[in-house]
């Protein structure tokens, strides 16, 4: 069948909030692996493999996972997965999905899934944790090494039930990550509630390009 194509963007709002200088250890996510930042980002995906193949009742590798420098102040994190993968009108039983590690949570109103409960796409927050619905910081501020979100999945999974006709002319999950400074209020709410109000209003752009 056709070939899976990766996009990324990322976005820093408020604070000090430096790159990473190691990219995520793959065994081990949400620790500083080895290999140097050489393409100074925050979002990476170790594992995935640009022209990934799209078989029906297969996976792929794909692993979003975000990183910032020790010392950098404390940050909510923000995922936001763009699915178009599949033509428009495909319905949610044929669309490839992923299920989220632990530290994610979905934003409440805020995704896509199927009917059983996959996710398809949509915008999810940090959230290692947490016993309710709110972001969860991540602390850098007094590490004393890069630190990382872990992955917000591992894989993207095709369906079996998934035609060529129904695979869009140029497939992409494209994942765009939003930081905000932990510190960054409005005045009226926490920092939480800002931050995932400051992140849908984010994601909604992208939703749109």
């Amino acid at each position: 069948m056709a070939d899976s194509h990766a996009d990324a963007e990322q976005r820093v709002y408020g604070g000090r909030i430096n790159i990473p200088e190691k990219k995520p250890d793959p065994d081990q996510p949400d620790k500083p692996g080895t290999d140097d930042n050489t393409d100074k980002v925050y979002l990476f995906e170790t594992k995935w493999k640009d022209s990934s193949k799209i078989v029906p009742g297969s996976s792929t590798d794909k692993n979003p996972n975000v990183g910032i420098a020790r010392g950098s102040d404390d940050a909510y994190v923000f995922i936001y997965v763009k699915n178009a993968m599949v033509k428009e009108g495909t319905t949610a039983e044929n669309t490839p999905y992923f299920a989220l590690n632990d530290n994610w949570k979905p934003v409440d109103g805020q995704v896509t899934s199927s009917a059983d409960g996959q996710y398809l796409s949509g915008l999810f927050m940090y959230a290692k944790g947490a016993t309710d619905d709110k972001p969860v910081a991540l602390s850098a501020k007094s590490a004393t090494e890069d630190v990382y979100t872990g992955e917000l999945f591992s894989k993207v999974v095709f369906p079996g039930t998934l035609e060529g006709s129904m695979v869009a002319t140029n497939p992409t999950m494209k994942v765009s990550a939003y930081i905000f400074g932990a510190d960054q209020t409005d005045g009226n709410t926490s920092a939480a509630d800002n931050a995932v109000t400051q992140a849908k209003t984010w994601a909604n752009t992208i939703k749109n390009q």
